[in-house]
């Protein structure tokens, strides 16, 4: 065999080259998710890609949609990913600014969330030499404390806990940052929480450069742990140190808040002018009060001057539409009405960027937006079918049809506009689109059958509005079907209003519905006609259990249960009603805690397994649809 060689400097060269070839970076794998660096930095330029479970979708809104939240200081902020999608695959490029330490990334189909069984996709920034930066951890806990607005992620607080002290070892002055929120995990060790809170206010004693935001943390710490002394010093002191702060211009607020009647409250508005005058948050609630307050003592030019000083659009928008509304509802000067009205709308259409609050993605914002328009369009329609104006209420009343937040209620106005101006064809048409898309009522199909009716014969009429319904239903199904989750369920021992303890563990096998709600909560009780219906369906099915839990209530226990009763039995609900337990030395609730609510009401249902299928928060103002959608959710989880 000949021999081959080598020239030495090729040799040499090949040698050097192969010292110098790093190996290169495979990235990582979270889940469903994978980074194209394992040890991302700031300012560094990546590509993900992220596998949807589900099959190719068919329509814009089932696909994939995902959001990257940056953390950097106290703050979490949202950022719209764009996703190229192929086939079940979608990628995106993400520049991270240089001033963030940990992200973390959401994905939605068909609106519900990839959690990545609770964990979610969370990871820390790090250094040059691969270490998590200093901070990260932190950020991540913090994350993890508001799972469910960050994509309905969950961590054991233990855990939470772990990764706030990790931070604190590292960084003793990252203490001071996040007290409040560490007080806030900690706070059923007492002692450990006592001590905490003791060295933070020692340390402040020895600092004379603390800021408002430094004393308030104090006040909140001293708050949570029960130190009321301490806490109620701390809360006259701040207002004296820093007279036009955050702190002293909240207290004007809560004043305004309890002051009796609008001349009252005008006073208390006044006396913040005098002595505050900034332009912030609370002024613009006191503003929204007064406005209101007003309105609702008949003076409505005083209320649109109070509520033409509002400085955040949506927020003076907001104001402008309840008072018109409430005008409209009452029949009453409907050509001021109408000004309001107009102006909510006017508002709205001159948001811009630069109106987003940095807490919320573009997407996020502009769901926002599409829903407060919806909202107001409906209210300026009703204004001009009471002003018999029925063209110009079926123009603004069909905007309103088109938002994807727009409910029953605004469909069937519609159709209602539509059949009394004559145009029966088009409201035949129209109607027979909304029920196959499961978006009507039972008014609106009465509608459908009078255009049905005047555009000839009715012979057929039934077998239509059967077919049309059954595509509906089948519609509602598959949708539902799409938003089917699997995730454990917590156990709990509550007892009902008879004193009689029910537990979770002994319903296994049952379809249960869980309903948290309270007695001060107006969209809670709003969908206690449609809940009445779901519950009286299935009275005569064993294998279905309903449990009202009454939570968040501040009354004293027997004051409380006599509450509850009273609106149960004064509205004759067939409700089994349990009563959450608060925590002792805290204004939290045990079971509402353990499901991770963050408003209600919020519905539950559990399938057979125990095990959570269904998670619906807040009320779309349909009884009927929710009495559907309740027996479907049912049905699907017990085929």
């Amino acid at each position: 065999m000949k021999k081959l060689a080598l020239p030495a400097l090729a040799l040499c060269a090949a040698l050097t080259s192969c010292e110098n070839n790093e190996p290169e970076d495979q990235g990582k794998d979270i889940g469903a998710l994978h980074i194209s660096k394992e040890f991302p930095q700031p300012g560094d330029d990546i590509k993900i890609s992220y596998t949807a479970k589900d099959s190719i979708p068919q329509a814009e809104d089932e696909k994939v949609k995902g959001t990257v939240n940056f953390m950097t200081g106290n703050g979490i902020y949202p950022q719209d990913l764009e996703l190229k999608d192929s086939a079940k695959m979608y990628s995106s490029s993400i520049k991270i600014p240089d001033s963030v330490t940990a992200i973390s990334f959401q994905f939605k189909q068909y609106g519900v969330e990839d959690s990545n069984k609770k964990a979610g996709y969370v990871l820390p920034l790090y250094d040059e030499e691969g270490n998590a930066l200093t901070g990260s951890n932190a950020q991540i806990a913090n994350l993890y404390s508001q799972g469910d607005r960050y994509g309905n992620i969950d961590m054991p607080e233990d855990s939470i806990t772990s990764k706030f002290e990790a931070d604190f070892k590292k960084d003793p002055k990252l203490e001071k940052k996040w007290s409040s929120n560490y007080v806030s995990l900690i706070k059923s060790d007492k002692e450990k929480a006592t001590a905490f809170v003791d060295k933070q206010m020692m340390a402040s004693k020895e600092n004379d450069s603390l800021t408002e935001d430094d004393y308030t943390n104090l006040y909140r710490m001293n708050s949570i742990v029960g130190n009321k002394k301490a806490a109620d010093s701390l809360q006259n002191l701040i207002p004296e140190k820093f007279p036009k702060g955050n702190i002293a211009s909240q207290a004007f607020y809560s004043k305004m808040y309890q002051a009796k009647g609008a001349s009252e409250k005008q006073k208390v508005f006044e006396d913040y002018q005098d002595k505050i005058g900034k332009d912030n948050m609370f002024r613009d609630y006191m503003l929204s009060m007064l406005a209101n307050e007003l309105a609702t003592e008949g003076d409505i030019d005083k209320a649109q001057e109070y509520a033409s000083k509002i400085g955040a659009k949506m927020r003076s928008a907001s104001v402008y539409n309840s008072i018109a509304w409430k005008l409209a509802e009452e029949d009453e000067e409907l050509d001021k009405a109408q000004k309001l009205s107009k102006k909510s709308l006017d508002l709205l259409d001159n948001i811009d960027a630069k109106d987003k609050p940095n807490t919320q993605s573009a997407s996020q914002h502009a769901a926002n937006l599409d829903y407060s328009k919806a909202m107001y369009q409906d209210t300026y329609a009703t204004i001009m079918y009471k002003q018999d104006q029925l063209k110009e209420a079926i123009k603004y009343q069909e905007m309103a049809t088109k938002s994807k937040m727009a409910d029953a209620e605004i469909t069937e106005k519609y159709i209602q506009y539509l059949v009394e101006d004559k145009q029966y064809d088009v409201a035949k048409e129209k109607a027979s689109a909304f029920i196959a898309e499961n978006k009507g009522s039972e008014k609106l199909k009465d509608y459908y059958k009078e255009a049905y009716t005047a555009t000839g014969d009715t012979s057929g009429f039934e077998e239509e509005l059967a077919m049309l319904e059954e595509k509906g239903h089948a519609k509602a199904k598959s949708d539902l079907e799409k938003t089917m989750i699997d995730e454990d369920a917590s156990k709990f021992n509550l007892k009902d209003l008879d004193g009689n303890e029910v537990a979770l563990s002994d319903l296994k096998g049952k379809t249960v519905i869980l309903d948290f709600w309270a007695t001060w909560c107006g969209p809670c009780k709003s969908s206690f006609p449609g809940m009445q219906k779901a519950v009286v369906a299935t009275k005569d099915n064993p294998n279905v259990e309903f449990l009202f839990i009454d939570t968040w209530e501040r009354q004293a226990p027997d004051a409380r249960t006599k509450a509850v009763t009273e609106f149960i039995e004064s509205n004759d609900y067939d409700f089994h009603v349990l009563m959450d337990e608060k925590v002792e030395d805290s204004n939290d609730f045990k079971v509402v805690d353990a499901y991770g609510v963050s408003g209600i009401p919020t519905k539950f249902v559990l399938g057979p397994d125990g095990r959570i299928k269904f998670k619906s928060v807040g009320y779309n103002g349909n009884p009927d649809k929710l009495a559907e959608e309740i027996a479907i959710m049912i049905e699907l989880t017990q085929s």
